[in-house]
């Protein structure tokens, strides 16, 4: 059962003020030190509850963002989030670690919902099976190909799924109109707002369990490395 003292009392590390939480030093420095509690807020802080690093002068375009994927693929808003170096301000990968967002930076969504997963589940099938029907010429293809469709089948399993991986074709409905609704984030975001990223991109997740969990293997993963 839940008892509200062991949540009050926490470990010095909890206790550090705002400034200095979201810098990449403290992760880096103190994430193993908290227990399974803490690294749970200290995760859900940086990633989704806190404020967005690449919208931070302009806020409400984050927000106009959020609202037009929302409409455009009727999920709800509280199940989109901005992660990356864009959310936090700063890289998290083994080879990158602590670098800085900025214009060479990508915009990398989350998206929480069921029947947007199972949706690019089926285009995922179907492109499986058009596939192994030799229904696609070599000039259709490129170098990642067969990578993608082994990764894709593992990312499946485990509840989550890249949709860039999946080429963007017209018969894959479903995440050739994610594909394409980011790529127009992109090139809007610089035409109106002139607001420069590398790209953008989308995991599509089952559930709230999926994404925690994978969040965390991820940042453990990559603070192991480094």
């Amino acid at each position: 059962m839940a008892n509200i003292i062991n949540y009050i009392r926490t470990s010095q590390e909890c206790e550090n003020p705002f400034e200095k939480v979201v810098e990449a030093n403290f992760l880096k420095e103190n994430y193993f030190n908290l227990n399974e509690n803490e690294k749970k807020s200290l995760l859900n802080f940086l990633v989704i509850s806190n404020f967005c690093h690449a919208f931070k002068v302009k806020p409400l375009i984050y927000e106009q963002i959020t609202q037009y994927i929302e409409d455009k693929f009727d999920v709800k808003k509280n199940c989109i989030v901005l992660i990356g170096s864009a959310k936090t301000g700063f890289a998290i990968d083994p080879n990158n670690y602590g670098r800085k967002f900025s214009e060479n930076s990508d915009l990398d969504f989350a998206i929480v919902d069921e029947k947007l997963f199972e949706k690019c589940v089926i285009d995922f099938k179907l492109w499986k099976n058009k596939t192994e029907h030799n229904e696609y010429d070599e000039k259709q293809k490129n170098k990642f190909w067969d990578e993608n469709q082994n990764n894709l089948k593992h990312q499946i399993k485990k509840g989550f799924i890249d949709t860039y991986k999946i080429p963007n074709f017209i018969e894959f409905s479903t995440t050739q109109q994610i594909n394409q609704s980011l790529s127009l984030i992109v090139i809007n975001l610089e035409n109106i707002q002139n607001m420069k990223v590398k790209q953008a991109s989308a995991r599509i997740y089952k559930d709230w369990d999926t994404f925690q969990r994978q969040l965390k293997t991820n940042i453990e993963n990559v603070l192991q490395k480094i």
